[in-house]
């Protein structure tokens, strides 16, 4: 919330995620004149030289509803009272424990914990907390996030800058530019479900990124072994047979966290925190009116027609983002399949040889015995 840590730092002079790359960098030549009394603080973490003050404050990188972006440090009790998330949470969006904890969107009362490959966030209704922004990977998040929160549509349909003064904002002035594409859902949708879906598209582009990669590398390294068996070809195939099942792993993760989210409805209300909050709000007005009206409180039964709208504006992020990773999934598996048939032919072709050399050398040791 807006003013609510222990210190709040804006960019300054410096704008959009230019900023952001020259605070996070730690290069010596910012100039740190933009930052004023804060120039030390937005200075870049370093682990080992804070040692024990890491556990107890972290530097974030704020963006709100705006686009406008920010640099807070808080502690972690502020965290947990202002945004409802637990303790443990904390620990899964630590950058430097990020192999002891699965990937997770976690949903909690007032904010989602969401822990995707590289990115670690921390998403409430009206801003988004970012860490790891050391990272090149994460700083392109960022900067696609505030390009495209840093936009809304007035009344007449037309999208209008909300932050005049980035200079890394797009500016889309006629309504020729606002096709369907980039209008809907994103605008349409509660803020939180705008940067699940920015996290999303990150995380499954990323992903069919390396997968494109391997597959660059892979099919040179498998006809190579198919037309000449070597320890050189042999090697670089066992090289590309280990990327291709770690990165399978983590396409394999996503695809399942997704799928398990999309069989359960209550897991999607849940996401949708606007409208968990609506739900609340509404619940609280209806218990008070019943009591003015000297009836017991009541508690609504039955899906409402809210509760399936709820349900379904979350449905269709996850839906979109889970055939892009099944895309990706998929091609991994074609590539464990290529990957097999030519061991396989590998071996086949090989079997005459090894046969010849095993009857060769059964003969000769028979040959051997014979002779005492």
């Amino acid at each position: 919330m807006p003013g609510s840590f222990s210190s709040n730092h804006s960019n300054g002079g410096l704008t959009g995620v230019a900023a952001l790359r020259k605070v996070t960098s730690g290069v010596g030549d910012v100039n740190t004149a933009h930052f004023g009394p804060y120039k030390d603080s937005l200075k870049a973490i370093d682990r080992k030289k804070v040692g024990p003050l890491y556990v107890a404050a972290r530097k974030w990188v704020k963006v709100d509803r705006n686009g406008t972006s920010s640099i807070i440090q808080a502690e972690k009790n502020e965290l947990t009272q202002q945004l409802g998330v637990q303790l443990r949470d904390l620990r899964v969006l630590d950058p430097y424990l990020a192999a002891s904890y699965p990937s997770a969107i976690l949903s909690r009362d007032r904010a989602l914990v969401v822990n995707l490959e590289h990115i670690k966030c921390i998403i409430a209704t009206d801003h988004v907390l970012v860490t790891n922004a050391e990272d090149d990977t994460v700083l392109a998040f960022v900067e696609e996030l505030q390009r495209r929160c840093a936009s809304c549509i007035d009344s007449d349909g037309v999208k209008q800058n909300a932050n005049q003064s980035s200079p890394d904002l797009v500016v889309l002035s006629d309504k020729r530019d606002m096709t369907k594409e980039n209008m809907f859902p994103f605008l349409e949708i509660p803020f939180e479900l705008r940067v699940l879906e920015v996290v999303l598209e990150s995380v499954c582009t990323h992903l069919e990124l390396l997968t494109s990669e391997l597959e660059a590398a892979a099919h040179p390294a498998l006809d190579a072994l198919t037309n000449k068996v070597s320890t050189h070809n042999l090697e670089r195939v066992r090289r590309i047979k280990n990327r291709m099942v770690r990165l399978n792993t983590r396409v394999e993760t996503i695809h399942e966290l997704l799928e398990k989210l999309l069989d359960d409805d209550s897991d999607m209300k849940d996401i949708n925190l606007t409208a968990k909050q609506l739900d609340m709000e509404r619940t609280v007005s209806l218990q008070r009116n019943s009591l003015k009206a000297g009836q017991p409180p009541s508690s609504p039964f039955g899906a409402e027609p809210e509760d399936d709208d709820a349900v379904q504006e979350v449905e269709m992020v996850l839906e979109t983002y889970f055939m892009h990773i099944d895309n990706t999934y998929n091609k991994l598996q074609t590539l464990t399949e290529y990957i097999d048939d030519t061991e396989v032919f590998r071996l086949h072709r090989s079997a005459p040889f090894i046969a010849l050399h095993t009857s060769a050398f059964t003969e000769l040791h028979g040959a051997g015995l014979h002779q005492y």
